[in-house]
């Protein structure tokens, strides 16, 4: 984690140096900034020694409940917010397509609740927190190359104060081909050769498009970074006072993890040197998958919302020029809609792995209502349901009515899987799920309006065409249509 770029780039090796140029180019061609091209080639030199990108259990320790301060525990921090909430800027992680929803525009232009998207209710959001503090908070969205274009065409004028941009662009990575490591290339579709390289891009993001220099000259000395398809996620008073008053550098918020989140990342220790460190499933082996997935062992759940000191920031970047991150390595298909493309390698970093880059970073434990996000269909329809509510602060979270954990929802995915295929087979809205355990539905099946699922149900829809669930139905246990 101490490695900086230089060490990371001054390998002269003729075999690697070789096979970069056509990277360098590539890149050069796209006028990436200097330091992105070398920050790629910093993790590309990490593929091409063979490294995996991984984090074994022999160098991580699981963290204790009793070692992170609860959002309960820190209320007392609320006055401090007072001081500091003149000095905070929001920023919305946008880059994500949805591509697991069969999308090809912004994930936050989805309809969530009460014919809002992911924006409208982010701007809501902001709108809500400028008026209760009378203070401009300013929001900024980091877009992909993928998403930009459809989010600042529908985003309404948010008036950020001292015309500080709305918005700015994450970098792009070449893909990887993964037979013989050289730059992939498809005609028919030039973008695809290119990858988003994770949100851990947003640190390098914040200095080449001069937004960091911009906020820090503008007063601004702290950031509340989440993603927009968090809807849970908004400022609070006592995590900023907290944030100020024990002059945290990094604050992460963690939640206990559930069955539904076994796969996201988790926090952790390095042995090494007994800082807090994030793991994610593609950084463990495969050897170790289902102690991973071990609620219990790894029982804190990374929500990927951090609070930042700006200043702190900088700092990390004169002393590294860079922020050290781990390396991801994802391996996909070279086009997502077609299995049969070549196979590349794409090199990713997450922006919570920076908190064992700072020098006094923390953790705080939230509960599960600061954490509503939409990854698949299933998450959607647990966020349209009566699951979760909006509050007044245009915030969606668990509806308090519901005190058992959220079910296991597992909506076929030949059926369900993509948006459209969701919408048409809930038109007339999502079903009840307040007293549901646990749903799985196999085949093809529509819902009608007010149905009301209870305990743990299992429909299934085996002889084939589509079939319907009538309006008004309650459906328990194992259901044959």
């Amino acid at each position: 984690m101490e490695r900086s770029t230089l060490e990371c780039i001054s390998n002269t090796d003729p075999d690697l140096m070789h096979i970069f140029k056509a990277y360098d180019l590539k890149m050069e061609e796209q006028s990436l900034p200097p330091i992105v091209i070398n920050l790629f080639k910093c993790y590309f030199s990490q593929l091409f020694y063979g490294s995996q990108g991984k984090l074994t259990r022999r160098e991580i320790l699981p963290v204790e409940k009793d070692e992170l301060d609860s959002l309960e525990s820190i209320k007392k921090y609320r006055d401090h917010a007072a001081e500091a909430i003149s000095e905070l800027a929001v920023i919305k992680l946008n880059g994500g397509l949805g591509t697991t929803m069969g999308l090809e525009k912004a994930k936050s232009l989805i309809t969530v609740r009460d014919n809002k998207t992911f924006l409208d209710l982010i701007v809501d959001q902001i709108t809500v927190l400028r008026e209760k503090y009378q203070t401009p908070i300013p929001l900024l969205f980091m877009n992909s190359f993928r998403t930009h274009m459809d989010t600042m065409l529908q985003v309404q004028d948010i008036n950020n104060p001292y015309h500080l941009p709305q918005a700015f662009l994450q970098h792009k990575y070449p893909k990887i081909l993964a037979d013989d490591l050289t730059p992939a290339k498809w005609p028919e579709n030039p973008e695809l050769e290119w990858n988003p390289p994770g949100h851990g891009d947003i640190y390098t993001a914040l200095v080449t498009s001069g937004i960091l220099t911009n906020l820090l000259q503008k007063g601004y000395r702290y950031a509340f970074i989440s993603n927009s398809d968090n809807l849970g996620a908004t400022m609070d008073e006592s995590i900023l006072g907290y944030l100020k008053s024990q002059e945290f550098t990094f604050l992460m918020e963690v939640t206990p993890r559930t069955v539904t989140d076994r796969k996201g990342g988790h926090l952790c220790r390095l042995l090494k040197n007994n800082r807090l460190a994030l793991r994610e499933i593609a950084q463990c082996p495969d050897s170790e998958l289902n102690e991973f997935m071990d609620i219990q062992k790894y029982s804190f759940f990374n929500t990927n919302s951090i609070w930042l000191n700006l200043e702190a920031l900088e700092k990390v970047f004169v002393r590294h020029r860079m922020v050290p991150l781990d390396l991801i390595i994802n391996t996909k298909t070279l086009d997502p809609r077609d299995p049969g493309s070549p196979r590349v390698y794409q090199l990713e970093t997450a922006m919570g792995s920076a908190i064992s880059a700072f020098d006094h970073a923390g953790a705080v434990r939230v509960p599960r209502d600061r954490f509503a996000p939409v990854k698949t269909t299933n998450d959607l329809l647990a966020v349209k349901s009566d699951l979760y509510q909006i509050t007044e602060m245009k915030t969606i979270v668990p509806n308090p009515e519901r005190t058992e954990p959220m079910p296991d929802i597992q909506l076929d995915p030949a059926y369900f899987k993509n948006i459209d295929q969701f919408e048409q087979r809930f038109a007339r809205g999502a079903p009840s799920l307040l007293e549901c355990d646990d749903l799985k539905v196999d085949g093809d099946v529509a819902f009608g309006q007010n149905v009301r699922l209870k305990g743990r149900v299992h429909i299934r829809n085996s002889k084939g065409g589509q079939a319907m669930i009538q309006d008004e139905s309650l459906l328990e246990g194992d259901v044959e249509l």
